[in-house]
C-alpha cells in the first residue's frame, strides 16, 4: 500500500476563514448538522457510535471547538489527542474519509454561503489528507 505525500503546512489555504463570512454560530450551525447526517448514514453512523458511545454532545462540542479553532473563530481546542483518537479506532479507516468529506461537503453547502463552505471545505480536505496518512501508517503496522 502507498502513503499520499504528506500534506505541507506551508501549503497556503485556497480560501480563507476570515474573508468568507464564516461566525461562530454558522460554524456551529454546520456542525451540529453534520452530526444529525452522520448519525443517520449508513455507513459511518456505526462507526461514529462504536467510537463516541453516548458521548455525542460532548464530541460534537469538541469538535466544534476544533473548527472554531481552525477558522480563527475562537481558540481552545487542544489538539494532541486528535491523531490518537483516531487510530485507537480500527472501525475508523482511511477508505471512509472520502464518504466523510462527501457528506461534510454537502452540509456546508447546504447552510453556508458559497466562500464560507469554501473555507470550511478547504480546511476539511486538509484534515482528511492528515488522517488518511496516519491511518493508512496504522493499518500497515507504522
Amino acid at each position: 500500500m502507498s502513503l499520499p505525500p504528506p500534506v505541507s503546512a506551508t501549503t497556503p489555504f485556497k480560501h480563507h476563514p476570515a474573508e468568507s463570512g464564516l461566525t461562530e454560530s454558522l460554524v456551529r450551525k454546520v456542525i451540529v448538522s453534520f452530526y444529525e447526517n452522520v448519525r443517520d448514514d449508513a455507513l459511518l453512523g456505526p462507526i461514529f457510535s462504536e467510537a463516541i458511545g453516548e458521548n455525542w454532545d460532548s464530541h460534537i462540542e469538541r469538535v466544534a471547538r476544533f473548527w472554531l479553532t481552525a477558522t480563527r473563530l475562537g481558540s481552545g481546542y487542544d489538539g494532541r489527542n486528535f491523531m490518537p483518537a483516531h487510530r485507537r479506532h480500527s472501525s475508523i479507516r482511511a477508505d471512509h474519509l472520502s464518504h466523510w468529506l462527501a457528506l461534510f461537503r454537502a452540509t456546508a453547502a447546504h447552510h453556508c454561503p458559497p466562500q464560507a463552505a469554501l473555507a470550511l471545505v478547504d480546511i476539511a480536505e486538509r484534515m482528511a489528507e492528515t488522517l488518511q496518512i496516519s491511518l493508512a501508517r496504522r493499518d500497515i503496522g507504522q
